[in-house]
């Protein structure tokens, strides 16, 4: 996406952080480094607290993140209201997502799985637009995104909005 972008778009994403070694070993002890109850929640809050400056200072951003819960994404309507956000939401078949994490080696087998079948990561509400990437990324996805994001609405509320009934 960023070189085919006509203006510099920052790439962000969670992993980066956790790839760089910002956090400390996981632990499931119940105590202050306990990943679920202490660490995840404050690290994710700090993520999205930092897209906001990332914008706010004139960045655009290209923002990879899996929205996990409803809170989160009503979080980041209201963090982010002021701005121009083109929420695109990525679908891709089970199976090939379990493909991947077993490729990748660093994802529990059926995360992200989970993450749609019982999280229902996309319910939460509407989405500007949607691809599927079960056959991957290519030049056509690409293009299909900047057209959307082209002929957008900018600050459509989108992120904001209740969601659809399916």
């Amino acid at each position: 996406m960023q070189a085919a972008l006509e203006e510099p778009f920052l790439h962000v994403s969670s992993d980066q952080f956790v790839a760089a070694g910002m956090l400390p070993p996981r632990r499931d002890d119940g105590g202050p480094f306990d990943w679920w109850l202490q660490v995840r929640p404050r690290f994710f809050a700090a993520f999205h607290q930092c897209l906001l400056a990332f914008a706010v200072t004139g960045n655009d951003l290209i923002v990879e993140h899996v929205i996990e819960f409803r809170s989160w994404r009503a979080d980041l309507a209201v963090l982010l209201a002021d701005l121009d956000v083109f929420l695109i939401g990525v679908h891709c078949a089970p199976d090939e997502l379990d493909r991947r994490e077993r490729i990748r080696g660093d994802r529990r087998i059926g995360e992200r799985r989970a993450h749609v079948e019982l999280n229902g990561i996309h319910t939460f509400g509407p989405y500007d637009f949607e691809i599927d990437t079960t056959a991957g990324v290519n030049t056509q996805t690409i293009a299909s995104v900047l057209s959307a994001w082209k002929r957008r609405a900018p600050s459509s509320g989108t992120l904001a909005q209740s969601p659809q009934k399916y």
